[in-house]
């Protein structure tokens, strides 16, 4: 399960909607006080709300959570809204490469199949069933206040 801290901002029965911050790979970095890529994520971070269900946990407006997504979720939502129609264009690709056909019938052929792979996706996407796809509550995030002052050591 991946797991990621929210802000609750309402509750509303057994769904409760939350605010989480998309958050950019910038965090991880060694480098990220001397990169400016790291300051243009900072201020261009984007703030998702979500609805979410409560599982039981008892929770306020304005409480920190962690919610969660299941990994298989993940995996399966990526391949099918990117491999789903990139493979369909390099199989396109590969059969009129095959057939000897002249290079911008088989880029033309491949961009339609690219096109016909996102639309089939959007469709099928309609009629499945993502109930065990959703985010889901896990638990409060602890608070954890320290009582010694921070400074940095240069």
């Amino acid at each position: 399960m991946v797991e990621e801290s929210a802000r609750v901002l309402k509750v509303d029965g057994d769904v409760v909607w939350v605010q989480a911050i998309a958050k950019s790979a910038c965090g991880s970095c060694q480098a990220q006080k001397g990169c400016g890529h790291s300051l243009l994520a900072k201020v261009g971070q984007k703030q998702i709300d979500l609805p979410v269900a409560r599982n039981g946990l008892d929770v306020q407006e304005n409480d920190q959570v962690i919610i969660g997504v299941p990994e298989q979720a993940i995996l399966r939502s990526s391949m099918l809204m990117y491999g789903l129609p990139l493979g369909t264009m390099i199989a396109m690709a590969l059969l009129m490469s095959a057939l000897g056909l002249d290079e911008k019938l088989v880029v033309l052929a491949s961009f339609f199949a690219l096109l016909a792979g996102f639309i089939w996706v959007n469709r099928k996407m309609k009629h499945l069933n993502f109930a065990a796809w959703h985010p889901k509550l896990i638990r409060k995030e602890l608070a954890v206040e320290s009582h010694i002052p921070m400074c940095e050591i240069d």
